[in-house]
């Protein structure tokens, strides 16, 4: 898809406390030499402040500074397949995977069947990426660094603005009757689906949680 135009995000320096547009610099002018923990363009810079101050940021940046953002992870060694990818169509469906091909192909379906799709590569930026998007449903790997699937379903559903969002498990390794049960119950998820994750199976999940998509089926790319 097109890149997402850029955004102003105006934000406060933590040095100085004047405000300037993190979407725009790096950094504010009245830093020469050691760049703020507000930059916009890795994660890295954000590696001495707490988690809570990393969420509180990236929860209000705008879509183009997400796209920045994952591009700077392709670039590191990531997951090409994530790179600026963001369709925020609704229903939206946040695709998380830390396998490169699995998350390729889960996020080309989501989109070839109609629905909106943001990705992320691991736990925790799954749920930054869920307090700033909102999603309609999020479909997370059960092994993950950082934060398992199965733990992101419960931190969702345990905080109060994501309550209502749909999640469902992916596993190749969980797969007797008692893991599911464990999952929907345990960490409250709403559906469960096995990998490698089959276009038939993905669909009818998609349809049973999200119902059909709004618009027609966007062309895979």
């Amino acid at each position: 898809m097109a890149e997402t135009a850029a955004e102003s995000y105006i934000v406060k320096c933590p040095r100085c406390g004047n405000a300037f547009d993190a979407a725009a610099a790096a950094f504010c002018s009245c830093l020469t030499t050691v760049r703020t923990p507000c930059c916009p363009h890795c994660g890295a810079c954000f590696c001495s402040l707490p988690k809570a101050n990393l969420q509180a940021f990236w929860s209000g940046a705008p879509p183009s500074m997400w796209a920045k953002r994952l591009r700077r992870h392709s670039k590191s060694g990531s997951c090409q397949a994530s790179s600026g990818f963001l369709d925020l169509r609704r229903p939206l469906v946040l695709v998380v995977d830390d396998e490169c091909d699995t998350l390729s192909v889960a996020q080309r379906l989501v989109r070839g069947f109609g629905y909106g799709v943001v990705p992320a590569e691991d736990g925790q930026e799954a749920f930054e990426a869920a307090v700033r998007f909102k999603p309609d449903l999020v479909l997370a790997d059960a092994m993950m660094p950082k934060l398992d699937g199965r733990r992101l379903s419960l931190r969702i559903k345990n905080t109060p603005e994501l309550a209502k969002v749909k999640v469902a498990i992916m596993t190749g390794l969980f797969t007797k009757e008692q893991h599911k049960t464990e999952a929907l119950k345990e960490f409250k998820a709403d559906a469960y689906l096995r990998k490698p994750v089959r276009a038939d199976e993905l669909k009818a999940l998609l349809l049973a949680l999200l119902g059909p998509p709004a618009k027609e089926p966007a062309p895979a790319s």
